[in-house]
């Protein structure tokens, strides 16, 4: 499924580079971020991790073993997986490094974990061919083991070579002491014109043409037995030639025989791969598997939004982690700013991208289900639509993931940028839709219009999750929707403290005395601002944060 907006919004990416396959096909996969929507799919890979998991705990003493299969993982070639009447020398190659680095795999693997994942031996006939060329696996070239033929013609050539060196030898020794030339070597010189009074007097042994006004061009010319030492050499170079295309096609067509058991070598070194990366992966970040039993709430229990926690370490401020359950189909989370609502939604979207992309998450405990959709509706950093505003561009967006069931979508600060009664009436409006409530009753005090029965017809499928965060306060209120708030501000404990000076300071006041938890909201209204108390500790002229307390008391 395409979760581009949910990935982006939730920061995943500077996590997924950490997740580090070592073979080609493994970092294909990390780089296609596939987050699956069968549960089936999802299972299998955290069974993979969870079984790579135990053999790298039970394998931790032998760091040298653990090496070696990080080093033929990291050494398996990509190979060209499409039979062939006649593979490339180079090909040829990549074929044998590969068995040979594979061979080394299985052997350094305990047989049970190696079944467990797939990995049998594979194309033995085929590497015993290969082995014949070359002394390791990182070469190969083709032997005169390959055919009778080889030996006998390479040796003549070899002989044949020796005869026109010597030729070439005698040649240029003779021109050396007859005319002072001397090539060393090379078939061409510049001589000085001063050198050659008579050039025609090299006709027999040369050529001789005008470099430039000071000098000559001499070649050597090819003497009769030159000459047909060189054609007896191109007939047995064309002979060896197809001698070892017969060599290739034969070994070609040994490839072609074992690439079904190659294919499936390589989709179980895949399979091993990612499973080895993902449990790496949980070991560094204390991941844990996600349990996906659940019929309705989604449940986590100290939860890490690991991009906010490192951040947050790096700037040497604490970190909370999160533990809440969203049981209802609509949830409605209140906050002021820096409170910490919108890192809740990036940290749902994090653990659910995460377990449905078949990796562990970083929390104690996480429990959900498999949505056939990860959705993000609000502004992306640096995003626009031509012609429309923020408030235009949310709802086009909104428009998409409307059709959609069984959804995870998290709408951040919905309808911001419009007027506040029109936002929470928008609101209102979106949230009863996705709490799919009952109809409305006499008995409330102030009971809601009537849903239209076309828009009944249209509402979500009863598997769909949706997660508002919003500062309006004014949204009705649902039986069937759940209401929380970030405990926010620890006025009190602001008010005591002294975390005046520097920016770092005065954030690493508020760090402290805000308090990131998720807590039940009630529909009465404060008598205390956390914005303005923020802004007072962010070092606001105190005479204009009490009036614009005063103005906040004073409103109904």
């Amino acid at each position: 499924m395409t979760v581009h907006d949910a990935w982006s919004f939730a920061q995943l990416e500077d996590f997924w580079r950490c997740y580090e396959p070592l073979t080609p096909w493994g970092r294909d996969e990390v780089g296609r971020r596939a987050v699956f929507n069968d549960a089936a799919t999802i299972n299998h890979r955290h069974d993979d991790i969870a079984a790579a998991i135990g053999w790298l705990e039970a394998a931790a003493q032998d760091v040298v073993g653990l090496d070696r299969v990080s080093y033929h993982l990291k050494r398996l070639p990509r190979l060209p997986l499409v039979p062939k009447d006649e593979y490339e020398q180079l090909e040829l190659f990549q074929f044998k490094k590969f068995l040979a680095n594979y061979r080394g795999l299985l052997q350094r693997l305990p047989a049970a974990v190696a079944a467990g994942f797939g990995l049998v031996p594979a194309g033995r006939e085929l590497a015993t061919a290969l082995d014949m060329g070359g002394s390791d696996a990182e070469t190969f070239f083709l032997a005169d083991a390959y055919h009778p033929d080889l030996a006998a013609l390479r040796s003549d050539l070899r002989g044949l070579d020796d005869e026109l060196l010597a030729s070439l030898e005698h040649q240029t020794g003779l021109v050396e002491r007859e005319f002072g030339l001397v090539f060393a070597g090379r078939e061409f010189l510049v001589a000085d014109r001063q050198l050659l009074p008579d050039p025609l007097s090299l006709a027999a042994h040369c050529s001789v043409e005008p470099y430039d006004d000071a000098a000559y061009l001499v070649r050597l010319l090819p003497n009769a037995a030159r000459l047909a030492l060189a054609t007896r050499r191109e007939s047995l170079l064309a002979a060896e030639q197809a001698t070892e295309n017969e060599v290739l096609r034969r070994l070609s067509g040994l490839v072609v025989d074992a690439l079904p058991a190659l294919c499936s070598a390589v989709q179980a070194v895949t399979r091993f791969d990612l499973a080895r990366a993902g449990a790496v992966l949980a070991g560094r970040f204390a991941l844990v598997r996600p349990d996906f039993d659940a019929a309705t709430a989604v449940r986590v229990r100290d939860g890490r939004f690991l991009p906010c926690q490192l951040e947050c370490q790096r700037l040497g401020l604490a970190y909370q982690p999160l533990s809440t359950e969203f049981g209802a189909p609509a949830v409605v989370l209140f906050g002021s700013n820096m409170g910490g609502k919108t890192v809740v939604l990036k940290s749902l979207l994090f653990f659910q991208l995460l377990a449905q992309a078949g990796l562990y998450v970083p929390a104690a405990a996480f429990q959900t289900r498999v949505f056939d959709h990860i959705e993000y509706v609000g502004e992306l950093a640096g995003e626009r639509l031509a012609g429309l505003s923020g408030f235009g561009f949310e709802i086009w967006r909104f428009q998409r993931v409307w059709p959609l069931r069984n959804a995870l979508i998290a709408f951040d600060e919905l309808a911001r940028t419009t007027g506040s009664h029109e936002a929470e009436a928008l609101l209102s409006a979106i949230v009863e839709a996705y709490a799919r409530p009952l109809p409305a009753s006499p008995r409330l005090a102030n009971p809601r219009p009537a849903m239209p029965t076309d828009l009944v017809a249209k509402l979500p499928a009863d598997r769909t999750l949706a997660l508002f965060t919003t500062h309006f306060r004014g949204v009705a209120r649902l039986p069937a929707a759940l209401y929380l708030r970030m405990e926010g501000l620890d006025h009190q404990a602001a008010c005591l403290s002294d975390d005046g000076g520097r920016l770092e300071e005065r954030l690493a006041g508020i760090n402290r005395h805000m308090r990131y938890r998720l807590v039940a909201d009630q529909p009465e209204r404060s008598d205390s601002s956390d914005a303005l108390a923020i802004a007072a500790m962010l070092g606001l002229d105190c005479a204009l944060v009490e009036r614009a307390q005063a103005y906040f008391q004073s409103q109904p």
